[in-house]
């Protein structure tokens, strides 16, 4: 924790109902006592109305922050939310959480939180280039600055430059992507962050589009793959599979038709088939391909390339 976030977080302690013995603020706070005496004076320099009595310190009477209007279920699930693993990792998110959670702490001093009953929990699979990049799309995105990214593409297999307006910075699916209008060929595409190697700003300024929506944008495609064509998918699940596919929700798009003999069959419009092609090949023989013909074809040649990778042929 900084010190900033730790003078806030003091703030918050001294405003609350109780009085606090050094002892107690330095364990709160994991630091020394003499670091807390040092804290108590840097707060009392700036202003703030600190009251000793019989060694206990607490604010004065009506230096206190006005509460927030929560319940303990709200202030809880808020505080589950300020803990997602997903944006521990960034440092610069990090670092604002954790003004924000000293700050939510003076705010709600006088709050019963509920017992602890959800936990996010996961991995975030993105790497360090993420965390070097987040920052840096977060201001420029801000300003309206457009930048050039080196990224190193999967399929080409190469690395360039390119010249993009940053849209938006989203998590999706374990890692962190940026909405852009790439300018090398005037359309909207997603970029993972961690394959960002190098950013650069070019001085050049844009407004982004009123009309863009990012959840419209997700909601075309399966995954975070942004196509432009438009394909019906017809799939059928085995009968042990159904509680998998009843019970989840895949897509907002999706229709489950359940059959008399216990299979499945599942339909949802698309834009582009790479990504259900690997999520249907994941359940082996027990989801078969109705339609379209295009998508049958790319999870046979999954398959194969599987079956070759292992020294195995069909």
């Amino acid at each position: 924790m900084s010190k900033a976030a730790r003078l806030t977080h003091l703030t918050h302690l001294l405003a609350g109902p109780r009085r606090w013995h050094p002892s107690e603020l330095a364990a709160k706070l994991e630091i020394s006592e003499r670091t807390v005496f040092r804290y108590l004076q840097d707060l009392e320099a700036t202003g703030i109305p600190i009251a000793c009595d019989e060694g206990r310190y607490f604010l004065v009477d009506g230096a206190t922050l006005r509460p927030l209007n929560l319940t303990g279920a709200e202030l809880g699930l808020l505080r589950v939310a300020l803990e997602n693993p997903v944006l521990q990792r960034p440092p610069a998110v990090r670092r604002t959480l954790e003004a924000l959670k000293a700050k939510l702490g003076a705010a709600t001093a006088r709050i019963e939180e509920s017992p602890e009953a959800l936990l996010l929990a996961g991995i975030d699979q993105s790497g360090k280039n993420a965390e070097k990049a987040l920052p840096v799309l977060q201001e420029a995105i801000g300003n309206g600055e457009e930048l050039e990214a080196l990224y190193a593409s999967l399929s080409g297999g190469s690395q360039r430059w390119r010249p993009l307006a940053p849209y938006r910075v989203f998590h999706r699916g374990g890692a962190w992507y940026l909405a852009a209008l790439c300018r090398e060929n005037g359309e909207l595409r997603l970029f993972r962050l961690d394959r960002i190697l190098d950013l650069r700003r070019t001085g050049a300024r844009f407004e982004p589009p009123r009309e863009f929506n990012l959840d419209a944008l997700l909601a075309s495609g399966w995954g975070v793959f942004v196509g432009s064509e438009r394909h019906e998918v017809r799939l059928r699940f085995a009968p042990q599979l159904a509680p998998l596919i009843v019970h989840a929700n895949h897509h907002p798009g999706e229709r489950i038709t359940e059959l008399a003999d216990g299979r499945i069959e599942y339909e949802v419009t698309l834009n582009s088939l790479d990504e259900i092609a690997r999520w249907v090949a994941g359940f082996g023989g027990g989801a078969e391909v109705l339609a379209p013909e295009a998508l049958r074809d790319r999870v046979v040649n999954l398959a194969r390339r599987l079956l070759a990778a292992h020294g195995e042929t069909c």
